[in-house]
């Protein structure tokens, strides 16, 4: 089975075991695509190419991210029209994430997909983080496993989102609860 689907589904991977090096090598390829993007200039060339080499060719072409940024594992983030995203952003994004239309996404952000077993810290268990569209996420949000972030909705700066997020609903504080629905 591929390693990345039974990450998305779920299924614990121990992350010293053989069937998880094909993950190691895209971490590896990722690392050094944001190395080259995360230090060319601005709107150049080599920023443009390095894009292409973080996403192997399939980034959409309305898609804006401003540098630095980190993301572990470009090719499991599905991205749908239109969506920025601020500088500083991080996504663990090993268990997938998809993210809508229309999605903008302050600096700071972090995304996370995976958590380790607590009894063996080796074993890997992710679950896919869901936004919907016209999401506003605010500065220094962090988003946790699992989440589903409903259309519409606002993502108060400084939140941590442990739950889902109801659509057309403004959310904030640590952890995240609704302030007022839209």
């Amino acid at each position: 089975m591929d390693i990345f689907k039974k990450l998305r589904d779920g299924e614990p991977v121990d992350m010293m075991a053989e069937e998880y090096r094909p993950a190691i090598r895209e971490l590896m390829r990722a690392d050094k695509a944001l190395f080259h993007l995360n230090h060319a200039e601005p709107g150049s060339e080599e920023q443009k190419e390095a894009f292409n080499e973080l996403f192997d060719g399939e980034k959409p072409d309305d898609l804006g991210i401003l540098t630095p940024t980190q993301i572990d594992f470009p090719k499991q983030i599905i991205f749908g029209k239109n969506v920025f995203i601020n500088h500083s952003f991080t996504a663990m994004s090993i268990g997938g994430i998809e993210i809508g239309d229309n999605v903008q996404i302050g600096p700071h952000v972090t995304i996370v997909t995976d958590n380790h077993d607590l009894e063996n810290r080796y074993a890997l268990k992710c679950k896919k983080v869901i936004i919907g569209d016209n999401v506003w996420i605010g500065a220094g949000v962090c988003i946790m496993p699992g989440v589903h972030v409903g259309d519409n909705a606002v993502i108060a700066g400084g939140a941590v989102v442990t739950k889902d997020v109801p659509a057309n609903s403004v959310v904030g504080g640590n952890p995240a609860k609704v302030i007022k629905m839209l």
